[in-house]
């Protein structure tokens, strides 16, 4: 089946010719697709062949909403485990544009975006799938008025991947901080820019910073990995207290130089600081009743027996648990 298809891209228009063949078998088989219309295994159905009884009974996601009704304009019939997104729906408008794409994510959740705004925010025509340099670029097919492509990527993580293009949060959905970052990663798998869809006070960076604590050098990681230089300054505030001996070659290869060094030189500041602090003997105060300069010169000599062992033993992550311990056993 071969179909002569009009696309707009800026103000050119461009005719492609889209043979079923350039949609890839294999998403073709898991999407349901068969003969240009979407199909997917009814309840009961083993081996391709329909049992008697075929009552769908939709599986619901955190993503989407099961498909308990008839899509006309896809040709889709009620389906068992088949879903479209709550967020981008058949209604979703977006800058008063209907949708004109439909995205197949790897476990069958439909994704209705706009092809215009995909293309602006890609740098390689979303990872190739929306492509229209060439034949041989083309993916999917259309039906009716909907290109309909899939992508090879499940919903949890393009749920959160759609939504960063969008400018838009997904707080609602509470994607675990694995999924989040590595989101960082499929954005650039589909020509988005990290440093743009990452930046600060974007939704997914306050997404990220949110659960930060959970894993603060994971954050650190991946920001160094793409050099997203707020989202690792973020980070660094709650790495005070690693240690580190324990970054492994992997980690630093991951940190780059730049990044290892900046950390390396966090650590040591914040040591030679507190050693700064520690040299200074608190200021004497007026003789007491209590306290004159006998006491005075005890407290002296306690300082700096604690400061001095404080200063021996400076490696991260055991200098407040030792200040705390020490202040206790002196006071």
């Amino acid at each position: 089946m071969v179909r002569k298809i009009e696309r707009f891209t800026g103000s050119s228009t461009l005719r492609l010719t889209t043979p079923m063949d350039y949609f890839n078998d294999s998403m073709l088989k898991a999407a349901g697709i068969v003969d240009g219309r979407i199909r997917l295994h009814q309840e009961g159905e083993t081996n391709g062949q329909p049992s008697q009884r075929a009552t769908p009974r939709s599986v619901a996601t955190s993503i989407g909403i099961p498909i308990l009704e008839p899509i006309p304009s896809l040709h889709l019939t009620a389906q068992r485990g088949c879903s479209v997104s709550n967020a981008f729906h058949a209604q979703f408008i977006f800058e008063n544009y209907k949708p004109d794409v439909v995205l197949i994510s790897s476990n069958n959740v439909l994704f209705y975006a706009h092809t215009y705004l995909l293309l602006q925010s890609s740098d390689n025509s979303f990872n190739h799938l929306l492509g229209v340099e060439g034949i041989g670029n083309a993916r999917g097919v259309f039906i009716g008025s909907l290109w309909v492509v899939g992508v090879p990527t499940d919903s949890a993580l393009f749920n959160v991947v759609i939504h960063t293009i969008y400018g838009m949060p997904c707080n609602h959905f509470d994607p675990p901080l694995e999924i989040l970052l590595q989101a960082v990663k499929s954005l650039k798998t589909y020509g988005i820019s990290p440093g743009v869809a990452v930046g600060r006070d974007m939704p997914l960076y306050n997404h990220i910073v949110a659960k930060m604590p959970r894993g603060a050098i994971e954050v650190f990681l991946v920001a160094a990995e793409n050099d997203l230089d707020a989202l690792a300054v973020t980070a660094s505030a709650h790495l005070l207290s690693l240690s580190l001996p324990s970054i492994t070659e992997e980690m630093a290869g991951r940190m780059g130089p730049l990044y290892l060094n900046r950390l390396v030189a966090l650590q040591m500041d914040r040591m030679g600081y507190l050693k700064q602090l520690l040299a200074e003997v608190p200021e004497p105060h007026d003789d007491t009743a209590y306290c004159g300069p006998a006491e005075r010169g005890q407290l002296s000599r306690a300082w700096a027996l604690v400061a001095s062992g404080l200063m021996w033993d400076t490696r991260s992550g055991k200098v407040a648990p030792y200040l705390a311990l020490q202040v206790e056993l002196t006071v």
